[in-house]
């Protein structure tokens, strides 16, 4: 999916979608305890979930959670529109905003709202129960919400494997292509997935080393294994100005072992500022940040992607060329046929 430069430099916002008892919820606290570094506001239906570590809560008011390392969680009791009123009040406190959906919303209509009020996408992100997303999708009450929450998502996120028996695990992947085609899955148990490949930095600011570092290895049993044996970085510069045309090909000739592209680049056609790159699945961003002053023009691209996927030379050749990447070899990770 193509995306189009935006203009404004408000707070940029994800959506986290997904069924009942998908493990949003799970996902959410992994993501507020390992946020060091990246000041997230978070929008949640109900408090009584969340599994909050107690020496992290700096003050518990109302509708209101505030962590001490920068974080904030808000209530959706007293609607969303209050919410996210409350949020862009003290925007300049926070690098992003991160919404839970409820699960029977679709991801797009959430998104759309909050694009009402001025807020820029930075994706769209779906949990995937593997143990009940077919009887959910088929279910002649709920399915079809279920399979518009499914193709609405930028990027599938394949909870609780240690769930699933290998032969599930393959039929399973071929009903979500079925289901979802063309839209790329990341697989995780308990939500463990690193929080470099579900959120970017926005608004000029540099990338904290923290997003870099994997999430603690899950405890449950049959988890993957580390997440520094599972996926690669890959850190690209180029000292030339790069054409539009040739960040367009680059955005579109990532492989689907390729999850996640972030970081500066020097664009011809602005030559006076950097130009905030971001990419999660297909969904992408090229944004103006701040002017280089006495820097010299350079782009500095941080890619993430399945151990294996691809190597710096190819990913150097795509972003100077527009030569896009062969697949990946196959395994555990991301996938898209």
């Amino acid at each position: 999916m193509a995306s189009h430069p935006m203009a404004t430099t408000a707070l940029p916002f994800t959506v986290i979608g997904g069924y009942l008892g998908a493990g949003k919820t799970t996902l959410l606290n992994r993501m507020l305890a390992q946020a060091s570094g990246l000041r997230l506001a978070v929008l949640v239906n109900d408090f009584g979930d969340l599994n909050i570590d107690a020496a992290l809560v700096r003050r518990h008011a109302g509708d209101t959670i505030e962590l001490a390392n920068g974080c904030l969680c808000c209530s959706l009791v007293s609607g969303f529109a209050e919410a996210l009123s409350q949020v862009k009040a003290h925007a300049e406190s926070f690098d992003q905003v991160v919404i839970e959906a409820s699960g029977v919303a679709e991801p797009l209509r959430v998104a759309q709202m909050a694009q009402g009020f001025g807020l820029p996408v930075d994706g769209m992100l779906v949990v995937v129960d593997a143990e009940q997303i077919e009887r959910q999708a088929a279910d002649r009450y709920v399915g079809d919400v279920v399979r518009r929450q499914l193709r609405q998502a930028d990027l599938l996120l394949v909870n609780k494997l240690d769930r699933i028996t290998a032969d599930q695990h393959a039929v399973l992947h071929e009903r979500l292509e079925a289901l979802a085609p063309g839209v790329p899955r990341l697989e995780m148990v308990q939500g463990d997935v690193p929080l470099a490949l579900l959120l970017g930095l926005h608004r000029g600011r540099g990338l904290p080393s923290s997003l870099s570092q994997p999430l603690p290895e899950a405890d449950a049993a049959g988890a993957n294994q580390r997440h520094d044996e599972r996926f690669d970085t890959w850190t690209l510069r180029c000292d030339r100005p790069l054409s539009r045309l040739q960040l367009e090909r680059f955005a579109a000739g990532l492989g689907p072992g390729i999850y996640r592209a972030k970081g500066f680049v020097a664009l011809a056609e602005d030559p006076g500022r950097r130009q905030l790159f971001q990419q999660v699945g297909q969904r992408w961003t090229l944004e103006p940040a701040d002017v280089w002053g006495d820097d010299a023009p350079a782009t500095a691209l941080v890619v993430i992607g399945r151990r294996g996927a691809t190597s710096s030379g190819a990913l150097q050749d795509l972003l100077e060329s527009g030569q896009a990447l062969t697949g990946p070899p196959a395994g555990v990770g991301l996938h898209r046929h």
